[in-house]
């Protein structure tokens, strides 16, 4: 049984190793100050993640939840190949089936990790379809559980994205510096002192955003975010 339970916490471990890798590539290739449309694809790489990790635990929910990508990630009108098994006319069309069906996830499977995860791309569509306050709320629902679980880092870090392009960043402040001190486990340190620097940016508060942004460089030597970092402060020095 020990035996057993080092494999498993071994493979927790590299599980959430490759999370934390997902959240920084989305940290620097994700559109600045907005969620995004066409952001099926960081939800697939977690999605692959926890599927990976829980193989055979839940594969009807699993099965669901890759039609409800496919459907969500559908070409639409002319730019959809005439060989696509899943496409739609309009937009509003698509959202209307992705919602349909991460809500038959949520409701059907709710006691599993693609539950969450629908939780999560239903407040993309609510973002795609304009509705930004529904998008904050259903975010900050996920992200109100504080811990390393990638749903809630991923919901973690679209929603201080949002907030900070909603102009609502310096609300985020103190809950970003615990994340960046290692308190608070929502988002990996190194990526909280960037969106720090991101809401003093903002804010227009530049030494601030320089401290930051120095903290990166000196503190954090492996983050993808510390070459930015070092052309920040060069710029403004």
């Amino acid at each position: 049984m020990g035996r057993r339970l080092k494999r498993k916490q071994i493979k927790q471990d590299e599980f959430i190793s490759a999370v934390d890798r997902v959240i920084h590539w989305m940290g620097g290739n994700w559109r600045q100050a907005a969620i995004g449309v066409g952001c099926a694809l960081s939800l697939g790489l977690v999605y692959w993640g926890v599927s990976a990790f829980l193989a055979g635990r839940t594969a009807a929910a699993s099965d669901a939840m890759e039609h409800a990508l496919e459907v969500y990630s559908a070409p639409v009108g002319s730019a959809a190949p005439a060989d696509a098994k899943v496409k739609f006319g309009t937009d509003a069309e698509r959202l209307d089936a992705a919602e349909s069906a991460f809500r038959e996830i949520r409701s059907r499977y709710s006691l599993t990790p693609q539950a969450r995860l629908a939780a999560l791309c239903l407040a993309h569509v609510a973002y795609d379809r304009g509705d930004k306050a529904g998008a904050i709320r259903a975010l900050g629902g996920i992200a109100s559980k504080r811990s390393g679980d990638p749903i809630v880092r991923t919901a973690m870090l679209d929603l201080v994205r949002l907030r900070i392009a909603e102009g609502e960043g310096l609300q985020l402040t103190k809950e970003l510096e615990e994340m960046a001190s290692g308190r608070d486990p929502r988002l990996p340190r190194d990526v909280a002192v960037w969106e720090l620097a991101q809401v003093w940016d903002h804010e227009g508060k530049q030494d601030e955003a320089a401290k930051m942004y120095r903290n990166l460089v000196e503190n954090f030597p492996d983050s993808m975010y510390r070459y930015d970092a070092q052309q920040h402060l060069s710029a403004s020095s």
